[in-house]
C-alpha cells in the first residue's frame, strides 16, 4: 500500500508535465538591429479558453522583460469578425511595433497500453517472549496489481511568428512539436510552446530583460 501512495505522489509532482522543441529563424534584415518595444500577443487555431490562457501565459511571462503588452483579445476581440490580414494594421494602429502570434497545427493523441504487473504482498514477524514462552505474531500486506490500461498522451505541431507591423514583415518565425504525459492536456502543450517562443526571442535578442517594466492592456 506504501508503494502504491508513493507512485500515485509521483504521478501528481508530474501532472501536467508538457515540453516543446522549438527551432527558430531571424530575418538576415533583423539580426542585430530590431528590438520589441511595444508587442501584440495572440493566438490563431485554438479555442477561445486557450487563447485566453495562452495570451495570459505571455503577459505573465514578458512583465520582466523591456517592452509593453497589449492583450491580443482587447484588440481582435471574437465578437467581431476579425479577418486574419487584418491583425497586423490593427496592432500597428495601436501603436505597436510588434505582433507575436502563435497558431497551432496538426493535434493527435497517441494511445499506449500499460501492461499489468503484479506486485506479490510481504510477510513480516515480531516475536514477543515472557519467561519460559515465546509468541510470534505475523502480519502479512496484500499484493496489489498495477497497470493494465491505457494512456493518453497529446502532442501538437505549433508555429510562432514574430511581425514587424510598421513594415509588415516577418521579423522571426519558429516551428516546433509540443507534447505532454498522461496528465497533460492541450492547453498545457500550448503553454509550453509560449514559454519556448520567449526562450527563443530572448536568445536571439529581439527582448531584452529590465527591471521597470510598463505593461499595458489597452
Amino acid at each position: 500500500m506504501k508503494n502504491i501512495i508513493i507512485l500515485f505522489s509521483l504521478l501528481l509532482l508530474t501532472a501536467c508535465n508538457a515540453t516543446t522543441r522549438m527551432s527558430g529563424y531571424v530575418d538576415p534584415d533583423y539580426r542585430g538591429s530590431f528590438q520589441v518595444q511595444k508587442i501584440v500577443v495572440t493566438s490563431l487555431g485554438v479555442p477561445l479558453e486557450e487563447k485566453k490562457n495562452v495570451e495570459e501565459a505571455y503577459i505573465s511571462s514578458l512583465t520582466s522583460y523591456n517592452l509593453e503588452i497589449i492583450r491580443g483579445l482587447d484588440l481582435y476581440p471574437p465578437t467581431r469578425d476579425v479577418q486574419k490580414e487584418k491583425l497586423i494594421p490593427l496592432a500597428r494602429k495601436a501603436g505597436a511595433d510588434s505582433l507575436l502570434l502563435l497558431s497551432v497545427g496538426a493535434r493527435d493523441v497517441q494511445q499506449e497500453y500499460v501492461p499489468p504487473t503484479y506486485h506479490p504482498g510481504s510477510s513480516t514477524s515480531y516475536v514477543s517472549g515472557y519467561g519460559n514462552y515465546a509468541t510470534v505474531n505475523t502480519y502479512h500486506s496484500p499484493g496489489y496489481t498495477s497497470g493494465g490500461y491505457n494512456i493518453s498522451k497529446p502532442s501538437q505541431a505549433v508555429f510562432v511568428t514574430l511581425f514587424d507591423t510598421k513594415k509588415s514583415k516577418v521579423v522571426w518565425e519558429a516551428e516546433g512539436i509540443s507534447g505532454g504525459n498522461a496528465f497533460a492536456n492541450f492547453n498545457d502543450l500550448s503553454i509550453s510552446a509560449v514559454k519556448a517562443s520567449i526562450k527563443e526571442l530572448e536568445k536571439e535578442g529581439l527582448i531584452l530583460k529590465a527591471e521597470n517594466i510598463s505593461v499595458s492592456f489597452k
